[in-house]
């Protein structure tokens, strides 16, 4: 067997999501991001690090996109199987990905992931068609979707980079995605109506959301380099905490034309640095009043911003939910589908 460092370039590596390539070993922080190799061999593993006890990250492996296993990371560093026993003679890609969102509130947590053993051979990867950056809340992240209905329990297993909207619409389009998401977070506000709590002020970093030494020795604080991954959509999914706070405090009268234009300004933002992308605010649901976020893209468009679009998905009830009232793997499933089929109108 061959032993390699994970290397971001080398060429027959792709590594996923954002992160401070510099750093060796490779950092995991956001949902969906890890590692790619097209492979003819039987056996591959990976020497992963948690650093941290606590909060258990979980990783998945897939073979061509089909789930193969799921693990949680241990603390400490050891070699983890990632495919075992294929047929020797066969080509497949071998997708290695964190499956659980970063933690604000532990900005030491974090997945390294230091070196691939294999047998057999690596080969060059296929390009996908298109690269999608997703922007949300725990809806992005996945958050409950592999949970039985009715299930109240905010635990790491939950979470889920593939039993997830975006990854189903950039299977149906042959895309790479990059997610940046946080649970309760939202445009300006948090769930509790905190300004802290925002996805729009640390956009432009690597990973904004984590502070602290820890955080900034692996480069989450620098500034993210978007020419070197040009995206084709910026899909923006917030506004349901935002709106969850102004439901509780009773302050959508107040509240809601600063709302608009925070909406506005992420937009502004996201276009200044992805002047290319065709940007979709996938609109909250019917209770979070998705009119403001579309009165911003609206107003986006009046300025002469062009290719801006609100796209709007059918509302989740009961039945359709994992844990803490989320939506569960087949509605995101079904949601991500819709997405992907109208993201190919635009194409």
């Amino acid at each position: 067997m061959e032993t390699i460092p994970v290397n971001p370039e080398n060429p027959k590596l792709r590594i996923l999501g954002r992160m401070d390539r510099t750093q060796r070993p490779i950092c995991l922080d956001w949902t969906g991001s890890g590692l790619e190799v097209r492979h003819r061999g039987s056996d591959i593993w990976a020497e992963i690090e948690a650093p941290e006890k606590s909060p258990i990250f979980w990783m998945i492996v897939l073979s061509d996109g089909n789930p193969v296993c799921r693990f949680p990371v241990e603390p400490g560093i050891r070699f983890y199987p990632l495919i075992l026993g294929m047929e020797a003679e066969k080509e497949r890609t071998v997708t290695l990905m964190k499956e659980t969102q970063c933690m604000p509130d532990s900005p030491a947590a974090t997945i390294r992931v230091h070196t691939l053993r294999y047998e057999g051979e690596l080969l060059p990867l296929p390009e996908y068609a298109l690269k999608i950056e997703f922007i949300g809340d725990s809806l992005t992240s996945g958050e409950g979707s592999l949970a039985p209905r009715g299930n109240d329990e905010w635990i790491t297993p939950w979470f889920s980079a593939r039993g997830n909207y975006s990854w189903y619409a950039c299977r149906m389009l042959n895309a790479e995605r990059r997610i940046l998401s946080q649970s309760g977070y939202g445009v300006i506000w948090n769930w509790m109506h905190e300004a802290k709590g925002n996805m729009s002020d640390g956009y432009e970093q690597i990973a904004g959301v984590l502070k602290g030494p820890e955080a900034e020795a692996r480069g989450c604080g620098k500034a993210y380099d978007f020419s070197g991954w040009p995206a084709d959509f910026v899909c923006i999914r917030l506004g349901s905490n935002d709106a969850g706070g102004m439901n509780a405090r009773q302050s959508y009268e107040q509240d809601r034309e600063e709302l608009r234009e925070g909406c506005l300004r992420l937009i502004r933002k996201v276009r200044k640095n992805n002047p290319k992308a065709k940007i979709v605010w996938i609109l909250p649901d019917s209770g979070c009043h998705p009119e403001i976020a579309a009165a911003a893209a609206d107003q986006a468009r009046a300025e002469g911003m062009e290719q801006i679009y609100t796209f709007a998905l059918p509302d989740y009830h009961e039945e359709d939910c994992g844990a803490r009232n989320h939506p569960n793997a087949e509605w995101n499933r079904m949601a991500g589908e819709k997405l992907g089929a109208y993201l190919q109108t635009l194409l």
